[in-house]
């Protein structure tokens, strides 16, 4: 088994000219706010 550390600065991103800068998961189009929806809606990490 192997420990990785990552840190959450580099899993968050930005952009001006996507979803207006909002907060995304780097490398894609999906906001902070999205996944934040997603978990109060009852879906997991998986």
């Amino acid at each position: 088994m192997s420990n990785t550390v990552t840190y959450i600065g580099t899993l968050i991103d930005s952009h001006p000219g996507i979803h207006g800068g909002c907060p995304l998961i780097a490398g894609t189009g999906v906001t902070v706010r999205r996944i934040a929806i997603w978990y109060k809606q009852g879906y997991s990490a998986e």
